[in-house]
């Protein structure tokens, strides 16, 4: 809890949040070790979404469509549903506990955003330990403890479901939506995108794979966020659309032979701007940013259905983008 994602859940907690105690702290470990002693609860509660946030994007991890801005029906009925639902899927369970509770994110473009969060253990298979009986070593047979967890995101619609079992995860997130949302319909999973930011180390002519019918103008990258290997600072260059010169062009003038760009550092984050040529709706033609960020990070998802095709279409095409 004493890296990023921990005490960014730690400060997600309102009652640790903003106590000027927790504030006023003036390392990590002290702020963990104040939040423990005197919010139990809620550090567990952070505990949990920070666990949740580590796992993103890892082998436990999936993400589904469902509809957006449904209100949360969190009444014990709701949750004796859900875990009706969910037991029939793990066939050798007989118990299970269900947490669920809203916390603070913080989105793409630094808003503040409400998730519901829903963690949950339900027993497994028997296993033995031995321990000590007095002066003898025994056997015990205890019946272990499995965790999954799930998230909702009403602005997007987006739930992600952490788990072992990934041929569970659509139906946990079908039971979520069953029970929490109230609604029958189905959820789709969304495929993972993994950027690779590295080729735009080098100048690259995009243009070249560009197809007529898409009306594309010009393609520049114009915002390279680098950040040193074992550091956690980092560095921005940024050359608007308009300038004359290409961002590779102002790094090399700015840095000479300490040009970042041809040193160890790697991008962390990239923005590629997109002039589309003039139409009759857009007589002086469009200019669409694309904010990619290593690994998984790009905000296409908040523009139109066109943008988001083009823009996809084109990011595979190039070797910055694959599907996994």
């Amino acid at each position: 809890m004493v890296d990023e994602l921990g005490q960014a859940a730690l400060q997600a907690q309102p009652v640790i949040g903003s106590n000027d105690n927790f504030l006023s702290l003036k390392s990590e470990n002290s702020r963990c070790i104040w939040a423990l002693q005197n919010h139990p609860l809620e550090f567990q509660k952070a505990e949990y979404c920070a666990s949740s946030d580590y796992k993103r994007k890892s082998r436990e991890w999936s993400s589904f469509v469902a509809p957006k801005g449904r209100e949360i029906h969190n009444s014990k009925e709701q949750v004796e549903e859900f875990k009706q639902l969910v037991l029939k899927y793990f066939n050798i369970s007989r118990k299970i506990k269900v947490d669920l509770f809203d916390r603070i994110k913080t989105d793409h473009h630094g808003k503040e955003i409400v998730v519901f969060q829903l963690v949950a253990y339900h027993d497994g298979l028997h296993r033995s330990v031995q321990t000590f009986e007095k002066e003898e070593v025994v056997t015990r047979f205890i019946s272990s403890v499995n965790e999954f967890s799930i998230s909702y995101e009403p602005h997007s619609g987006v739930v992600e479901v952490v788990s072992d079992h990934k041929e569970n995860r659509d139906k946990l997130a079908k039971s979520f939506v069953n029970a929490f949302l109230k609604t029958d319909e189905d959820v789709d999973e969304v495929p993972l995108k993994k950027f690779d930011l590295s080729k735009l180390k080098l100048p690259y002519n995009f243009m070249k794979e560009v197809d007529v019918a898409d009306l594309i103008d010009d393609i520049k990258v114009t915002l390279l966020k680098l950040k040193p290997l074992n550091s956690r600072n980092s560095a921005t260059i940024e050359a608007l659309f308009n300038e004359h010169r290409s961002i590779y062009e102002v790094a090399q003038e700015w840095f000479a032979q300490n040009n970042p760009l041809h040193g160890s550092f790697s991008i962390k984050k990239a923005r590629l701007s997109i002039k589309f040529k003039p139409t009759d709706k857009n007589p002086r033609g469009k200019l669409l940013h694309v904010m990619i960020t290593d690994p998984n990070g790009c905000d296409l998802k908040d523009r139109s259905e066109r943008e988001k095709m083009v823009g996809n279409k084109y990011l595979e095409r190039w070797g910055l983008m694959e599907r996994i």
